[in-house]
């Protein structure tokens, strides 16, 4: 195999490979980037979100493994000089991703597996300094050097299996340090992604309903309602541009499912049948869908407006739900639509991401703090792929904390907004009794009946407390 293989020779033929591990595929092909020698890199706010789809190895000496800088939790431990023989043990289809200092020796052995025949074999771009300069956390636990050169069992990645989750179970998952990788919450107001909270997940999230896409939808609502404003494409595009350069990355997600059937709609449209002419493979697809030539837009808006062209359940039940939802449903169409356009016109910040397969949750979880967020506190970003198992992930107190920023935020837009006298104290109370609705009505059409769990994190280990299970929709009871 030649040292950098085409991207599509690494992404299975559908059917070849489970849906999970063939989307990881095609996720870590499209974030990979390589250096002017060649060299597979990956950025540290793309490591943050690896649960167990991948391995981390540090590379470091025993001194810079448990020193200022610290490692990655969950890493192995490889010195750079036995990496490579070591690492020939493993399948050559493997997701590895090495770390060092700066990145340097990480890329030198990177570069040596990939010339072995390894597929996915990166460095985490500019290694540990990286890592800590974007806000992500470290430890300096001595346990690691007791692992020298051990491969620790990932675990099941790839299947996850339809059950109902204990409180053992969750106690082993967010016990375990591959699932939990943690954020500054200064970081993570400034450059970091909120995650909506489907299970189907197998990165590190911070949860809440709709994820950025949903909270953002959410203080729109509330906006209206305290307001009597209903706002136009020309004002919503101006709210998100400036709540992107406000707080940066916005996350809004899909699943195969939609994607299929959004796909299916275009084949069958006569108006897309020259701009799809050589569009077959999952990143030519992605690079259409991302990138679709300036004739078709309004035609493929109408497309991805359709609700079962929507992958978020909570995006496409605000659509169809829209009066239990407290929203209108022009209102969440007119954000969609600013929300592709930006992106069309190369606002890099709104991020798309496909989720794979059918939900096989198996609980809801809350994650908590036992202090209350403050913005030097580290936030857990917690897998809701487990060990074959998932489960709805939720922050509730990282969501609170954030829509305060966001009722801050939008109480300095004077020359859009008129809040008037108390207008932020009646925009939080909209915002806190909307979104309880919303939350309810979501948990109780895509988790009716499951086990919910708090766990809170602080102390020497995380403490788990069973608080019942989510109840379901009114119309059934």
């Amino acid at each position: 195999m030649p040292a950098s293989a085409p991207p599509s020779s690494r992404i299975p033929a559908v059917g070849t490979v489970t849906q999970a591990e063939r989307m990881f595929r095609i996720n870590w092909v499209a974030a990979e980037l390589r250096s002017p020698s060649g060299i597979s890199l990956h950025s540290p706010d793309y490591a943050s979100r690896l649960g167990h789809a991948a391995r981390i190895v540090d590379l470091r000496t025993e001194e810079e493994l448990v020193g200022p800088l610290g490692h990655i939790p969950g890493s192995d431990w490889i010195p750079a000089a036995e990496a490579v023989s070591t690492l020939a043990t493993q399948s050559p289809d493997d997701p590895i991703l090495l770390v060092s200092r700066g990145g340097e020796r990480a890329g030198t052995v990177a570069k040596a597996l990939e010339d072995r025949g390894f597929r996915f074999a990166s460095a985490l771009m500019g290694g540990i300094v990286a890592w800590r300069q974007v806000g992500f956390a470290t430890v300096r636990d001595s346990a690691i050097l007791g692992r020298r050169g051990r491969l620790r069992d990932l675990g099941p990645r790839w299947v996850s299996e339809k059950r109902v989750l204990g409180r053992d179970d969750i106690a082993r998952h967010v016990g375990d340090p591959l699932s939990i990788r943690w954020i500054k919450l200064a970081a993570l107001l400034v450059s970091g992604r909120l995650s909506c909270v489907d299970g189907r997940d197998d990165s590190g999230v911070v949860g809440t309903p709709g994820g950025d896409a949903g909270e953002f939808l959410l203080a729109l609502a509330a906006l209206e309602r305290t307001t009597q404003v209903r706002f136009d494409d020309a004002t919503l595009r101006t709210l998100l541009l400036r709540r992107l350069d406000a707080f940066g990355n916005f996350y809004l997600h899909s699943d195969v499912q939609a994607s299929n059937a959004l796909i299916g709609a275009l084949r069958a449209d006569r108006r897309f049948d020259a701009p799809l002419k050589g569009v077959f493979e999952p990143l030519e697809w992605r690079k259409f869908l991302g990138d679709p030539p300036a004739e078709v837009q309004p035609a493929l808006l109408e497309h991805m407006l359709v609700p079962a062209h929507v992958g978020c359940g909570h995006l496409r039940l605000s659509m169809q739900r829209a009066a239990e939802y407290g929203v209108r449903r022009e209102l969440v169409e007119g954000f969609l639509r600013t929300f592709f356009t930006l992106r069309w016109e190369g606002v890099d910040e709104n991020e798309v991401s496909v989720l794979p397969g059918g939900h096989a949750e198996g609980a809801v979880v809350n994650v908590l703090l036992e202090d209350e967020p403050q913005a030097f506190a580290r936030i857990p970003l917690v897998s809701p792929n487990a060990q074959g198992s998932q489960m709805f992930i939720n922050h509730p107190q990282v969501s609170c904390y954030l829509r305060e920023q966001l009722v801050r935020f939008f109480g300095v837009q004077r020359d859009l907004l008129q809040l008037g006298p108390g207008g932020e104290a009646a925009l939080t109370a909209a915002l806190e009794e909307i979104g309880g609705a919303q939350l309810g009505v979501t948990l109780s059409a895509l988790a009716a009946g499951l086990p919910l769990y708090d766990v809170t994190f602080g102390g020497a280990e995380a403490r788990v407390e069973a608080r019942g299970e989510v109840p379901a929709p009114a119309s059934a009871t």
